[in-house]
């Protein structure tokens, strides 16, 4: 059987929990098997040189923040929306238009990329050529992905996803057999993306939107990436800050309490993903109470489960640590565990909060510039409190910064969706609050008192059981009630 493009206007067929459950396949490929290949860095490689590893990574990241992180939602919600409107010929030219900017910015921000690496930090111009692969080929598979989503052939991609995911994390830990110990270790699974990337491309895309699509794309796509830098860039800019001002084994530590806390954020991510084009449709059919329906539901869901996740990584971090990362007895990463509760908070309330995020995005275009600002008073807090912790507390003054602007970001954007969509929210805002509470005093008891790790297991157990046994059936009540 002969290669076949992904065919943009033929949506498969399947409920949208099928959908769902395969978008977190994909996106929990992608997410997943770089957090395995780390790993398998952190354990054997040691954490200077995990650190260097998470330091390029970032690099890379922060700087597809700049653009192309944005095409992933621009691609499902303008598909979408133009499948929505039965449009072929829109649906081909929306595809078209965007791949061509992927490619035209991934060219600009790679040569800046291998500068930054070189003249900022020392690195040597090789490394510089590990960091510009990492950068390409995130950048064309995030917009592959979402040329899937868009043109609903999740299955399609996850299929190729398994394959190359397989292949990278092999790859990876070979490398480590044979003794690498050094940026190389980063090049299986940027392959194994670029191979994603050739297979998923829109191969078939062609003419040009008309100019008022093109300019409401290209506004989006700008509008979106410059609030993706104060927001998702800012755990970037992070682990940066912390290799500029520190070290290699400062960074491997701040790497690990980011890599331990985020493997939850990756379904979310997925969730997410099938809720744009969702909610794109919702709108361009002018079903608001639709829209609105989805918006609630999923926050609802999402603060149910998060904070019980979070909540127990964030209390049961010492023993996570010693089994994920320091069980050869090297214990590199103790000093990881004070941090791991200052980023569960932070990335507990930017997952809950990404549904309202994706109510503003997905609908009229008058309102993304609200997602573009926020994110800058959030940043602005965070360089703030690095200023003002960081000589003070060192690496927990890195981990305090980034969670209060991530916080002060998201609790500004969950308000605005809350009046925008005109949602009855008051619940849920308790709910939150009093679960990050509920955390932040629970971690900072079990690391002052805990005589063991079985203690610090235990108590994050019953933290989950009991907030899921508290909200779990009211959520799954709401949700029958929704369906019926």
């Amino acid at each position: 059987m002969g290669f076949k493009p992904v065919p943009l206007n033929s949506p498969a067929q399947g409920s949208g929990a099928r959908r769902g459950i395969f978008s977190i396949i994909t996106l929990g490929l992608q997410g997943g098997s770089r957090w395995i290949s780390n790993l398998f860095i952190a354990q054997f490689a040691g954490s200077a040189v995990f650190g260097s590893v998470a330091s390029a990574t970032s690099l890379a990241m922060l700087l597809n923040t700049v653009w192309p992180a944005s095409t992933q939602g621009a691609a499902s919600k303008f598909l979408a929306r133009a499948r929505g409107k039965e449009d072929d010929a829109e649906i081909h030219a929306v595809a078209n238009h965007i791949a061509v900017r992927v490619l035209q910015v991934t060219t600009i921000l790679s040569v800046i990329g291998a500068l930054t690496w070189v003249l900022v930090y020392h690195g040597a111009w090789w490394e510089s050529l590990c960091v510009v692969t990492i950068l390409v080929t995130v950048n064309t598979a995030l917009f592959a992905r979402g040329i899937h989503f868009g043109a609903d052939q999740v299955e399609r991609g996850t299929r190729v996803d398994i394959i190359s995911s397989i292949v990278g994390i092999a790859a990876t830990a070979i490398l480590l057999l044979l003794g690498v110990r050094n940026l190389l270790l980063t090049l299986p699974l940027s392959l194994a993306l670029g191979v994603y990337s050739l297979l998923c491309w829109p191969w078939t895309a062609t003419g040009r939107p008309e100019k008022p699509l093109r300019s409401e794309i290209d506004k989006f796509v700008t509008l979106t990436a410059l609030g993706s830098i104060a927001s998702s860039g800012l755990l970037q800019v992070t682990q940066l800050v912390t290799q500029y001002f520190f070290d290699d084994a400062a960074a491997g530590v701040i790497g690990v309490a980011v890599q331990l806390a985020t493997p939850l954020a990756i379904i979310t991510g997925g969730l997410t993903a099938v809720l744009m084009p969702m909610l794109a449709k919702a709108h361009g059919a002018g079903d608001m109470d639709k829209m609105r329906s989805h918006t609630n539901l999923a926050t609802r869901g999402f603060v149910t489960v998060l904070v019980a996740f979070f909540g127990a990584v964030a209390l049961a971090a010492r023993p996570i640590i010693f089994i994920l990362y320091d069980w050869r007895g090297l214990h590199q990463y103790a000093t990881a565990a004070p941090l791991i509760p200052a980023f569960c908070l932070a990335l507990l309330v930017q997952n809950s909060v990404a549904p309202s995020v994706s109510a503003i995005t997905s609908g009229d275009q008058k309102h993304v510039w609200i997602p573009t600002v926020v994110p800058y008073a959030g940043f602005a807090t965070a360089l703030l409190a690095w200023v003002l912790f960081m000589p003070r507390l060192q690496l927990f003054g890195i981990a305090a910064g980034y969670a209060v602007g991530m916080i002060v970001t998201q609790a500004i954007l969950f308000i605005v969706a809350w009046r925008l969509t005109k949602q009855r929210w008051t619940g849920v805002a308790t709910t939150l609050a009093a679960g990050c509470a509920a955390i932040a005093a629970g971690s900072w008891a079990v690391q002052q008192f805990s005589t063991s790790y079985w203690i610090d297991l235990a108590a994050g157990t019953v933290f989950a059981l009991v907030w899921l046994g508290l909200f779990g059936p009211r959520f799954l009540r709401r949700l029958k009630a929704a369906r019926g």
